[in-house]
């Protein structure tokens, strides 16, 4: 195991360990950090592997992670701009590889499945006064999932675009719909899913560099 590969685990396990303050109850600012700096780490491994906009997504979910605690709409703002920067990591996917138009059946079933949790979601959006923000967010996210199964781009990383949806829709579950989750399921799916992500994207590297290189022979 190489040392950049040692720094994702030790990222990955950080990053998932958060679920133990659900108990401990770490008293802020620390269980703040405690929740940020596992995506944080995973953020700095996609920089090290030169997955620039991976590294800014995960990045910007970190500052989601503390806005969500301070002032929770400025979170899902923070959440959003992660989003679109992993819709721009597939986007780059699908400009070195392709596109995935056997999966494009797949991009049916989120849209309808996403357009019926709106739907489910949109009384108790009006009630928390969050109708234009949780919609907003809910076409962001449901934009990312949809824009990992129209390109070409690691299992690993449009799994976790899927994961990371299902992680929102349990906290809106929460929110707007006021019905109970299992306890520590939000953490896990949302932790799981950066991993998933972090790992996956940060593949791009070698990929960019080998279509760099054969752009001025196809000119």
């Amino acid at each position: 195991m190489n040392m950049r590969t040692l720094f994702f685990a030790v990222a990955a396990l950080v990053a998932m360990s958060h679920l133990a303050n659900d108990w401990i109850e770490l008293a802020q600012p620390w269980g703040l950090v405690w929740k940020a700096s596992g995506i944080v780490l995973l953020g700095l491994y996609a920089l090290s592997q030169r997955a620039w906009l991976a590294g800014a997504a995960l990045l910007f979910c970190a500052a989601g992670d503390v806005l969500l605690e301070l002032v929770f709409v400025y979170g899902m703002a923070a959440f959003a701009i992660g989003h679109l920067f992993y819709i721009a990591c597939f986007v780059e996917w699908g400009r070195i590889l392709g596109l995935n138009k056997r999966d494009f059946p797949v991009v049916i079933l989120v849209l309808i499945v996403s357009v019926a949790l709106m739907a489910w979601f949109l009384p108790g959006m009006q009630a928390e006064g969050l109708l234009i923000p949780g919609l907003a967010y809910q076409v962001i996210i449901t934009s990312m999932v949809c824009s990992a199964f129209i390109v070409k781009a690691p299992m690993l990383a449009r799994l976790g675009a899927v994961v990371f949806m299902l992680s929102d829709t349990l906290i809106a579950v929460g929110l707007f719909a006021k019905l109970q989750v299992p306890p520590g399921s939000v953490w896990i799916t949302y932790a799981g899913a950066q991993i998933m992500m972090a790992w996956g994207m940060s593949r791009i590297a070698p990929y960019r560099d080998r279509a760099n290189r054969q752009a001025p022979a196809t000119a």
